[in-house]
């Protein structure tokens, strides 16, 4: 599976020589889907972790596909809705100690739903999961890989939460609202 995806590139620092090596892997299209009842995730077996976790619909962007096409389909594929208006959240390096591809992160509110499209090799659970139980997921590390854990911070933050002394603390009631990502 890996033969001729991984690179080796000659690196000097400080006068120490050495050989670093990285995986060519395809930039990743992630989103996050909220509705009225929470955030849309899925739940799935990863044989790196070895368990299954949940995270955001996400995805490999086929060779030459628009992120936000890549997104819109990874969502209807693996959950079945069906995006509306998207939103660019942000474009991050999610290893790149192993790696150089780039995740694509999008919004988007109320999506309509459709029909699932599973690969072969998914087994998922969608579920959705209430404002209110996002900060704990965070905490305990339910939301476990970077573009989920990502995207849901975004999201808190975009909904008025803070983090402060180590804990999340949601929006006092008269407290005026963040810009939305669907703003």
């Amino acid at each position: 599976m890996l033969r001729n995806r991984i690179r080796q590139v000659p690196v000097t620092i400080r006068e120490t020589h050495y050989v670093h090596e990285y995986l060519i892997l395809p930039d990743v299209a992630a989103v996050l889907a909220e509705t009225p009842e929470g955030v849309v995730l899925v739940e799935q077996y990863r044989p790196t972790l070895g368990r299954r976790i949940l995270e955001l619909p996400a995805g490999r962007l086929r060779r030459g596909e628009d992120p936000v096409a890549g997104a819109r389909r990874e969502l209807q594929e693996e959950t079945g809705f069906v995006a509306g208006p998207m939103r660019f959240l942000a474009r991050f390096y999610p290893s790149v100690g192993v790696a150089r591809n780039k995740c694509h992160l999008y919004y988007t509110k109320n999506p309509r739903l459709g029909e699932m499209h599973w690969d072969a090799t998914e087994d998922i659970v969608v579920t959705k999961v209430p404002l209110d139980q996002i900060p704990a997921m965070l905490l305990d590390g339910r939301a476990a890989d970077s573009k989920t854990h990502l995207g849901l911070v975004y999201f808190l933050v975009s909904q008025g939460w803070v983090w402060q002394h180590g804990r999340w603390l949601a929006p006092a009631a008269d407290a005026p609202r963040r810009q939305r990502p669907s703003d």
